[in-house]
């Protein structure tokens, strides 16, 4: 991907200014070249794209627990969520019922996709830019027309405004719909025009039932009552219990990096909110396209979906997963979700279901 990235920018790289400008007509297409520029990282070589992959669902197409960055041997103590979908996520704030729920990222610490947008550009364990200025320097070389097109002669005056203006495309082309086209089986289903498998039925009855999968009760299935398409989340916050992941590279960073070492702890939600109550918690992510964006879990803990359904319903059924060791946050850990454990079949008619979430 980081070579398709590469050879798109040369051949605009290969026309004249104008020429160039033409073909940027707003700001979702300047947010597009901006998403798949591997040179707006320091040094160049890596973008959004690379964490995000559309062939992969928006997430990180190599198979690695946590997201390396542009500079190989530092790496994050958490795995790249989805892209798709984001644009639905809410400010975080309380629900009806005076629980958390909504903002970007595991922890909820950004409100809107432009704020999101800043953190890997400026992550020194992802795009590694010292600051906003190298940033707005590097766009300003490359898009300089476009820019001024969609901003104004002035655009790049500011260095602030010329780096929100940045995050601004970057995030418009993330509401486009080729981050939520809504075209899953279930989708289908839902409209009348596709019926599940007698398998993929018995999976979604289980996912329904609260005495069962009881999977609905943070990953509603439902379309709300205006007709909005079920986003499969609650936008809420849960400690699972997932255990520390012990082998991961970003314990060995140097102390610069990681001051805690190997005995960094991962508080999620509390990092956010200072709250002792969330330590561990972090936001029930959408299941849709579930089937594609393993490993699972904060910190990648589980690379397979059957797995995981085990461990967040409590039925074990594959040795090395009954077993698994101490919550990393132990302090309000929830790992049984179900009320029975479920057989083989069970789970394998959930998996079923849980592809039918899949878009085209």
């Amino acid at each position: 991907m980081r070579w398709v990235a590469i050879l798109v920018l040369g051949a605009l790289a290969c026309s004249s200014p104008a020429e160039s400008a033409k073909r940027v007509a707003s700001k979702a297409e300047l947010g597009q070249l901006l998403f798949s520029d591997p040179n707006l990282s320091e040094p160049a070589g890596q973008g959004c794209v690379d964490c995000h992959d559309a062939k992969a669902a928006f997430v990180d197409p190599e198979f690695d627990r946590v997201s390396p960055g542009v500079l190989r041997d530092r790496v994050g103590a958490r795995n790249a969520q989805s892209a798709m979908y984001a644009r639905f996520v809410p400010p975080l704030d309380k629900d009806e019922h005076g629980n958390m729920a909504g903002g970007l990222f595991w922890d909820g610490r950004a409100n809107t996709l432009e704020k999101q947008a800043e953190g890997p550009l400026l992550n020194p364990l992802e795009m590694n830019n010292p600051d906003k200025a190298t940033v707005v320097a590097k766009v300003k070389k490359a898009y300089g027309p476009q820019f001024r097109q969609l901003f104004g002669k002035d655009a790049f005056a500011d260095t602030d405004k010329a780096f929100g203006h940045v995050t601004e495309a970057i995030a418009e082309f993330e509401r486009t719909p080729a981050f939520a086209p809504f075209s899953s089986k279930y989708d289908h289903y839902l409209a009348g025009t596709a019926q599940l498998t007698a398998s993929e039925a018995r999976g979604l009855a289980i996912f329904e039932d609260p005495a069962r999968g009881n999977c609905a009760s943070c990953h509603p299935s439902r379309p709300s009552a205006d007709g909005t398409p079920p986003m499969f989340t609650t936008f809420g916050y849960e400690n699972l219990g997932l255990p520390k992941f012990s082998d991961s590279p970003f314990y060995a960073l140097s102390k610069q990096l990681n001051p805690d070492g190997a005995g960094f702890v991962d508080h999620g939600l509390m990092k956010t909110t200072g709250d002792p109550a969330h330590d561990g918690a972090f936001r029930v992510p959408t299941l849709r396209n579930v089937a594609k964006t393993s490993p699972y879990g904060h910190n990648g803990y589980v690379h397979r979906l059957d797995e995981f359904i085990e461990l967040v319903t409590g039925s074990c059924m594959r040795e090395g997963t009954c077993n698994l060791p101490l919550p990393e946050v132990a302090a309000h850990a929830q790992r049984a979700r179900s009320q029975a454990p479920l057989g083989r079949q069970d789970i394998a008619d959930l998996v079923a279901f849980l592809r039918t979430l899949d878009d085209e």
